[in-house]
């Protein structure tokens, strides 16, 4: 089975622990043994910079600049580059990896997921393709402080060679867990802002952004909301993975294990 969790405005420390709840869960198997694929689909109650595990917000972040905005942040249990979450919608993939049908290494779980995702992004009428960033980008990807959205990787999800989805995962030795960041709005090339660079190099990231990445705003007519986007990414999964699939949201108890 598939359960489908739908998370609106959490805090930053729910939305990480709930991601490594569910890749422990997973991991140990359910009590029940059904379900096989969780996938959760969550947005953040604040603007939130979230960091790879092996960044130092020290060393990465004006932590003045999020204190004086309202902003937080948070670090991931995955790894990659700063991605600030403000109006945008994240999934969260996660699997025990002896789950058929959701590949067995890193590049065929995320090719597996990248087609759930434009599976979906195409029925808002979004045209996708799956290749890696641009080699334009190359360079300046070995940079630590580049933002997630300018960084190279593979499978990404591009629109007219600029990029939408950012994903990072992480395997245990047991469990599979995969998540990424879809901006809504172009409220998340605002992330210079916060990160700990001179103002040179802030215009000059907030520039690539706007030429190397989008959002959905800018690829819908009407645009979209978080409920929206939700339900034409879950058809998306639906579609592709052949698993039966329900919409349950926590229990109570699930929620007091979660922090």
């Amino acid at each position: 089975m598939m359960r489908f969790i739908i998370d609106k405005d959490r805090s930053a420390e729910f939305n990480m622990a709930a991601d490594r709840y569910l890749l422990k869960r997973r991991a140990d198997g359910d009590t029940d043994g059904a379900t096989d694929v969780t996938i959760r689909l969550y947005s953040w109650a604040i603007p939130t910079v979230s960091i790879g595990y092996m960044q130092s917000p020290d060393s990465e972040l004006d932590l003045n600049a999020l204190s004086a905005a309202g902003a937080g942040w948070i670090r991931r249990i995955t790894g990659g580059r700063a991605v600030l979450h403000d109006c945008d919608i994240t999934y969260s993939v996660t699997f025990p990896k002896t789950a058929r049908d959701m590949g067995g290494g890193i590049r065929q779980t995320y090719n597996i997921i990248a087609r759930c995702l434009m599976e979906g992004l195409g029925k808002a009428s979004i045209k996708c393709e799956a290749h890696d960033s641009d080699g334009g980008l190359t360079g300046i990807g070995r940079q630590a402080k580049l933002p997630c959205f300018l960084a190279p990787n593979r499978d990404e999800i591009m629109v007219g060679g600029r990029k939408l989805v950012g994903s990072a995962q992480k395997r245990t030795a047991d469990g599979v867990l995969q998540h990424g960041s879809i901006p809504i709005n172009a409220n998340y090339r605002n992330l210079p802002m916060y990160l700990r660079i001179d103002e040179a190099e802030r215009e000059k990231q907030r520039e690539l952004l706007t030429l190397k990445s989008c959002c959905i705003a800018e690829l819908t007519a009407g645009g979209m909301t978080f409920e929206s986007l939700a339900e034409c990414l879950m058809k998306g999964f639906a579609s592709v993975l052949p698993f039966k699939w329900e919409v349950i949201p926590w229990s109570l108890e699930e929620e007091s294990q979660i922090l």
